[in-house]
């Protein structure tokens, strides 16, 4: 969806939806205009709302509209606090179109997003070689929303000063109402092209002739072979279920994630490359903290050499397990994946090594280390 479209839903959703029988609007524009700034100004959404036409008809997607309002209302309740506007001057009027311009001061929008991009795209880079799910997709959509509103609440935030030239037509009463476009969002969303920018997203979604690229083919992640399953391991008082172990091929990986997980992997990939993957679940079984340290070595063994990779080169660096505490009875899901230079087909053998458990508050008790191995020249 348009990412203008997404943001400014929320607002309409809520303000023309729950307003519009108030008949808020007034004969002069520039009324019209004051009269939603100051609503946007004293955080009255539902008020914002009736001084724009269309309600939720004009901006209905296919997308469901409850979460996006419901974070759209956060981001404003967090602009409206530092929102500041000079009385709005009359610029034209022609028959029933108006145009007034306004002086805006607020939260940097813009800025506050790309802020946001740098922090948590990295880890979408590294999520994306594991098994999307729902759950995972809900998880990375809160942890961006919660990431944005951190920016906006910032107490150096940047902030933005602008003039807003917004345009109104009068409905079928008389009544002036601002039209819901560029400038519109503008007025409430400083620099929110920024944001478009980033994406090479213009009002129809389409990527600019002049950034335009070749489409890339789709990535694809197969399985090379299963090297165990299910298996189950006692690091007393923690449980371990190792789900999966298994040699996978990645290939039409784009430039962009090739630098995130060459950087992560410490070692330089391409389009193409193989890696190790180990999905497991851990539990705590027990009412005391424990640290667990998760799968914390691998080694490959192949043609009489071996392949060591540490847990500091797992390249899939967004799961629950990244926190080794559990605090009391609880249970966390981790993967971990591993860029190798050996052939899949001539490796011999694959070792594991479970991490040991240790009480959180004194560092003993618990289990040591677990090695486990895995023999595939009988396979």
């Amino acid at each position: 969806m348009n990412i203008k479209k997404r943001i400014v839903t929320g607002i309409m959703v809520t303000g023309v939806s729950l307003g519009i029988l108030a008949g808020c609007g007034a004969e002069k524009p520039t009324d019209t205009v004051d009269g939603f700034l100051t609503s946007i100004q004293k955080g009255d959404f539902e008020k914002a709302g009736t001084y724009v036409e269309g309600g939720t008809d004009s901006l209905k997607t296919d997308v469901d509209s409850t979460a996006d309002e419901e974070f759209t209302i956060s981001m404003i309740e967090e602009i409206s606090k530092n929102y500041k506007f000079e009385k709005p001057v009359e610029v034209s009027v022609s028959g029933d179109k108006a145009v007034v311009e306004a002086k805006i001061t607020s939260v940097d929008f813009g800025d506050a997003m790309t802020s946001t991009m740098a922090e948590v795209m990295p880890l979408a880079f590294a999520n994306a070689f594991e098994e999307q799910t729902p759950e995972s997709e809900k998880a990375f959509e809160d942890l961006m929303e919660k990431t944005t509103l951190k920016h906006l609440k910032s107490e150096d935030v940047t902030m933005a000063t602008r003039k807003v030239k917004l345009n109104l037509e009068k409905n079928k009463d008389g009544v002036y109402k601002i039209v819901n476009d560029d400038s519109f969002t503008e007025s409430i969303f400083a620099n929110l092209s920024q944001l478009e920018d980033l994406f090479g997203e213009g009002d129809d979604g389409a990527v600019s002739e002049e950034v335009a690229e070749e489409p890339q083919s789709e990535k694809t992640i197969v399985v090379v072979s299963v090297i165990a399953k299910d298996q189950k391991y006692d690091v007393n008082p923690i449980n371990v279920n190792v789900q999966e172990v298994s040699f996978k091929k990645a290939s039409n990986v784009s430039e962009e994630e090739q630098g995130n997980i060459s950087y992560l992997a410490e070692k330089e990939v391409g389009s193409e490359f193989n890696y190790l993957y180990v999905s497991y679940n851990a539990e705590n079984t027990s009412d005391e903290d424990y640290n667990f340290s998760g799968i914390s070595q691998v080694v490959l063994f192949a043609n009489g050499k071996q392949e060591v990779l540490e847990s500091s080169l797992d390249f899939i660096d967004y799961d629950e397990d990244q926190d080794g505490s559990y605090y009391g009875k609880v249970n966390k899901d981790g993967e971990v994946g591993f860029v190798i230079n050996a052939d899949p087909s001539k490796i011999e053998k694959v070792r594991l090594v479970i991490g040991g458990s240790m009480k959180t508050d004194t560092y003993d008790g618990g289990t040591d280390e677990q090695i486990v191995e895995f023999d595939l020249s009988q396979k």
